[in-house]
């Protein structure tokens, strides 16, 4: 008898083995997860417009959510109008003989101190200063938003951020949107930091973690700053086999 129940023993262990292999070898690995699920905040790249020089803004041309292109003028201070005219007349000096181009040049760039121009095509997203304030050199008069530069910035906890690759694919879903937008790892932090208060739990607070952003591969209708966004990242050993 004894006999017998060891020869069914070794005989399930040779059958137990041989679904193994013909499994691929991949039983120990099958509540293996091939994404990372984190929440977070669609972000937008946003620049600052300053003043060059310290004065009184004579114009503001822009309101808040009002489309802007490269180089369009934004605002303008009060002694800009006779910095125009002291150019207007290097100019045609300029043509007559009377000035020399680097005279013209410079009062281009002294006209040029006078306003604030957006650097890129954007939106409006904020209007710091009104019409007749006083601003010092350096103040912020408006930020404007890049629609074409969304992000999201999510907190992977530093046990899984070995798995996680630059330009990893993403899936993001926004509030409000019943579509799955795609996107990618754009910046992986290489200092890992606490979890910020106001995401997640209290307990994964305290968890030290490192700051990912991912970037949306396209911008559209309906996009706003501030909208709650869940984020799927692939994680590598799932791409990696695709």
């Amino acid at each position: 008898m004894t006999v017998l129940k060891e020869s069914n023993v070794k005989n399930f262990i040779m059958i137990m083995a041989c679904i193994f292999l013909a499994a691929g070898c991949r039983w120990p690995f099958s509540d293996v997860k091939n994404d990372f699920k984190f929440s977070g905040t669609l972000e937008m790249t946003e620049h600052s417009l300053s003043a060059k020089i310290a004065g009184r803004i004579s114009a503001v041309n822009v309101k808040e959510g009002d489309t802007v292109q490269r180089g369009q003028l934004i605002a303008v201070l009060d002694r800009y109008d006779q910095a125009k005219k002291d150019l207007d007349r290097s100019q045609q000096l300029l043509k007559q003989g009377g000035a020399t181009q680097q005279q013209v040049e410079h009062q281009m760039l002294t006209a040029d101190d006078f306003t604030v121009t957006s650097p890129i095509d954007g939106v409006v997203l904020l209007k710091i200063h009104q019409e007749g304030e006083v601003v010092a050199a350096g103040s912020p008069l408006a930020i404007v938003g890049n629609p074409k530069d969304l992000w999201i910035r999510v907190f992977v906890p530093e046990n899984k951020i070995n798995r996680v690759d630059m330009n990893a694919p993403v899936e993001v879903r926004l509030d409000g949107l019943e579509q799955i937008f795609k996107g990618h790892v754009s910046f992986i932090s290489p200092r890992a930091e606490f979890t910020p208060r106001n995401i997640q739990t209290p307990e994964e607070r305290i968890t030290q973690t490192f700051a990912v952003k991912v970037t949306l591969d396209d911008s559209g209708a309906g996009f706003h700053p501030g909208v709650a966004a869940d984020v799927k990242i692939l994680i590598k050993d799932a791409y990696d086999q695709k």
